[in-house]
């Protein structure tokens, strides 16, 4: 173990700002020490086979033909492969449509495996042999102009595909979704400086009581849950994939003071933090 998680960094693989990889028939046992995040985000098309992912502590189980996308940051690795064959799309988050991006970052709460009927399954991968074929050229002229939009028509068909089966599917242009998506925004960037729900409520313009309502209408959780989600999934992360010490990972996280930190996860995860670390490294 180290203390810090790996960061597997795009430009240190390819130049053309993704990386696009069709695969036949892995059958694999990973080891945990390939566990890692990435700078940049990961679209997987399975076309057949069955896998299992571990993505930020929940196992993932993929069969036969289903996409699944892995957002920047996340903690993820490959735990097992069986006849697996499909594609692999890396690319780097400024290519990715801002639009799309909502959807992934704000919109999606959990971002598991999604199964494809023959149609969509077909269409899908259309679009990925045009793009793999394409990039194969990739230093061609108007290769690489090419092999973007190929990769933004495909991440765009994913964004959908996500959508179509959330509440926000029919309702992305209401102000509570927009209130939603604007407040994960705020917090994926800042959990680690701003703890209480009041302040989000003040850098939205808002009343705590009107985003409290808004929050939970939409998740099903109020602001606070929210909060500490995100500081406790960044704390399994470094307690499970570093050798930092409780007390370390608390100033980390922002805390200056260790013992509220450890209530906290205590209290939020159901186990102390030496605890969880203890049982999931067995």
């Amino acid at each position: 173990m180290k203390n810090i998680i790996p960061v597997h960094k795009l430009y240190e693989r390819s130049s053309a700002g993704m990386e696009v990889i069709y695969f036949e028939n892995v059958k694999e046992r990973a080891s945990i020490l390939s566990a890692h995040r990435d700078d940049h985000y990961i679209f997987l098309y399975q076309e057949k086979g069955e896998s299992n992912f571990m993505l930020d502590f929940k196992s993932l189980l993929v069969n036969n033909r289903a996409i699944l996308y892995v957002l920047p940051g996340q903690v993820h690795h490959s735990i097992d492969s069986k006849n697996v064959s499909g594609w692999f799309l890396a690319i780097d988050t400024l290519l990715v449509n801002e639009e799309y991006r909502t959807v992934f970052e704000q919109y999606i709460i959990s971002n598991g495996p999604l199964s494809l009927d023959d149609a969509k399954a077909e269409k899908f991968k259309q679009c990925l042999k045009l793009l793999h074929e394409r990039f194969l050229l990739i230093e061609e002229p108007l290769s690489r102009a090419i092999a973007h939009s190929l990769a933004q028509s495909y991440i765009g068909m994913v964004a959908e595909a996500y959508l179509s089966q959330t509440q926000f599917g029919q309702k992305q242009n209401t102000r509570p979704v927009q209130i939603n998506s604007q407040f994960r925004s705020l917090l994926l960037a800042n959990f680690k400086t701003v703890k209480r729900p009041s302040e989000y409520a003040e850098k939205l313009n808002i009343s705590l009581t009107y985003l409290n309502e808004v929050v939970k209408g939409l998740t099903g959780f109020p602001v606070s849950y929210w909060i500490h989600n995100e500081i406790v999934l960044e704390a399994k992360r470094l307690l499970y994939y570093t050798d930092l010490t409780v007390k370390e990972i608390s100033f980390e996280l922002g805390f200056s003071d260790h013992t509220y930190f450890s209530r906290l996860f205590t209290k939020f995860a159901g186990t102390s933090a030496g605890a969880f670390r203890a049982i999931y490294r067995k």
